[in-house]
């Protein structure tokens, strides 16, 4: 998607709960990940695994979006209190190709990059008195362009339910099934007023999305109620039970 208002959808493309159709928007190949056998060190290869969105190689960059902008900084932060200081030097994920840097001591450490002719004292950059110097970069850094004031407000193109009802009427009738039956399961033990906030939800999404919930939580409290009834007319029938044992002592 290119960068800008996009005046033509009726949602907000950088709202975080919505998501971008497919047919408008087609994915993009950017790379191939091969899975070509198992860990041989579950704790090595696995737990000590480092996954961020602030690694990146040359030709890509960030967007707009709130949420993978905070996520930049957070999952770092996590990774080094969980792995290390250096966790980016661990086999499992460091480069393919031995990237120099700064880092010196913390956890882990492996040593510091000492290059021939450069003072190893030096562990910033620039410098006049040696040290490594930032590779040049390959392609053109991306240059987001503001034209507007930063606040905090709602989004004004919301549409909270479009997207929710056309996945309900994708989904297979064996998968509604389901997805009704887990929510009426979930729905049946709320008060009223949750369980009626919620069916107005569905049905802004679908209507018969809305109405199959209706029904199925109608038909849950009529069996909770004649199960109850069930259950208390037994422990009443019990109770006389004992107290007639009782009395025969």
């Amino acid at each position: 998607m290119e960068d800008g208002e996009h005046p033509e959808l009726d949602f907000d493309p950088l709202d975080p709960t919505k998501l971008w159709p497919k047919d408008q928007f087609p994915f993009l190949p950017v790379g191939k990940m091969v899975l070509n056998k198992n860990p041989e060190n579950y704790f090595d290869e696995v737990e000590q695994a480092a996954f961020g969105t602030g690694v990146l190689v040359d030709g890509l960059d960030f967007s707009d979006d709130k949420l993978l902008q905070g996520r930049t900084y957070s999952y770092s932060d996590t990774q080094r209190y969980r792995v290390g200081s250096n966790y980016l030097h661990l086999p499992i994920n460091e480069s393919k190709k031995r990237v120099a840097t700064h880092q010196h001591g913390g956890q882990m450490s492996y040593g510091a990059e000492y290059a021939k002719g450069k003072n190893p004292h030096v562990n910033y950059e620039p410098s006049i008195t040696g040290g490594f110097e930032e590779a040049e970069q390959i392609g053109q850094e991306h240059q987001p362009h503001y034209n507007d004031r930063l606040v905090r407000e709602k989004i004004s193109r919301p549409n909270d339910f479009k997207q929710a009802g056309d996945t309900y009427r994708e989904f297979e009738e064996w998968e509604k099934d389901e997805l009704i039956s887990n929510l009426v399961d979930a729905l049946r033990v709320c008060r009223k007023e949750i369980q009626d906030t919620m069916i107005d939800h569905f049905t802004k999404a679908d209507e018969e999305y809305g109405r199959r919930v209706a029904e199925g939580l109608k038909q849950a409290m009529q069996e909770t109620e004649h199960t109850g009834s069930a259950d208390a007319d037994e422990a009443v029938d019990e109770a006389k039970k004992l107290g007639g044992e009782s009395d025969g002592y």
